[in-house]
Parts: C-alpha cells; structure tokens; sequence
C-alpha cells in the first residue's frame, strides 16, 4: 500500500505511533496567496522578490515564540513574491495575471499558528499586501479587476526542514509513504524523488 498522507496524519490519527509522531512536531511555514488579474502592463519580470527591511522580524512573526508567550501572528512586512504570467491563455489581451505569495504561519489555534479562519482576517491581510506592494514601488490597487485570496490550511510542506525526514518506509510490513512529508522533502522535484524512492523499493509488479 501506498499513502500520500502527510506523515503526521499517519502517525497520529491512521496508524498511531507515539514515537515516530513526537519527531513530526515542529511543523513548517505556510503560504498566504493573491490570485490578481491586473488591468494593463507593469513592466515587471516574471519572477519579482521584493524583500522587507528586517527580514528576521518577518520569520520572528511567522513563528512566534510559544516558549516565551509571543504567538504567531501575520507579518506586517512580509516578503512578497510576485509571478507574472507571460501566457495568453491565462489572461485576455492588455491584461496580466498576477500570483502574489508571502510567508505566513500554518492555520491552526494553537501559539505557533493564526486562525486565518477569523472573519475579516484574510481579507484585511490581503489589503495589508496590497499596500507592502505599493510602498516597494509597485502600484496595483487602482489597476485590480480580480482578486482571489487563498490563505493558509495545512503547512505546504509539512514538518519543518531538518537533516532526518520521516522514512518512506511506514509503521506496518507493505506501507510506503511518499510526497512532501517524508524523505527527501518538500518541493514537487522531492514529490517526484519520494515516489521513485518507493517504486525501486516495491520492484516490479
């Protein structure tokens, strides 16, 4: 059998295994998202990385300090990264289509989490956005003829980054696991990379 679930679900609610669960406790950033379509053209590449001034205060917010009681909380000067589809077929003529994304804590109630569920709250982020964008030099507001906001659910790549990810190999004789959560990691080239990890390990049919 094999699972995309992310590990931590595995190991805490399908097949509960206390000791492989406590190392899945530190859990990754997540991603808040603007889907913009944008009357006219910018100018703009169609990679753009507008950083903030202190960029150790973004990650400070993004991950509170539970152990100090300082929670998580929205960046209120994020990084913000901007992709600008050259396609046509995602946009109609003398207009852009934009995917804005900046770093932003996992959805969840617990310290090291924002409950981007709370009315208003997302939207309002999405304006604060808006304005980061406006304040590095780039003006979109009075130009937006669409606008989606996708705020965070799960973390994107879920446990946090470090040197041991959970195997491939699951809790009972004949489970593999694969995608994101498990070795060797997150990103779609590690997806690809865990899949044919436990391809090779299964053999041929």
């Amino acid at each position: 059998m094999v699972t995309d679930v992310d590990a931590g679900d595995v190991y805490r609610d399908l097949l509960p295994t206390p000791r492989r669960l406590a190392r899945l406790a530190d859990r990754s950033l997540s991603g808040f998202v603007l889907l913009l379509g944008v009357r006219g053209e910018s100018g703009l590449h169609h990679h753009n990385v507008y950083f903030p001034d202190d960029y150790d205060a973004e990650f400070d917010a993004v991950f509170g300090d539970p152990g100090r009681g300082v929670r998580a909380r929205p960046a209120p000067d994020p990084t913000v990264y901007v992709t600008v589809a050259a396609d046509a077929l995602v946009r109609p003529p003398g207009h852009e289509a934009w995917f804005v994304l900046v770093n932003a804590a996992r959805q969840g109630t617990a310290p090291d989490a924002v409950d981007w569920r709370r009315p208003g709250l997302a939207d309002a982020y999405a304006d604060r956005i808006l304005d980061v964008l406006e304040r590095r030099g780039v003006r979109v507001r009075d130009r937006l003829v669409f606008r989606e906001v996708l705020p965070p659910g799960n973390p994107i790549y879920g446990t946090a980054g470090s040197l041991v990810r959970p195997a491939n190999r699951g809790p009972v004789r004949g489970m593999f696991l694969v995608g994101g959560s498990v070795h060797p990691g997150g990103g779609l080239p590690m997806v690809a990379l865990s899949a044919e990890i436990v391809a090779a390990e299964i053999g041929p049919a």
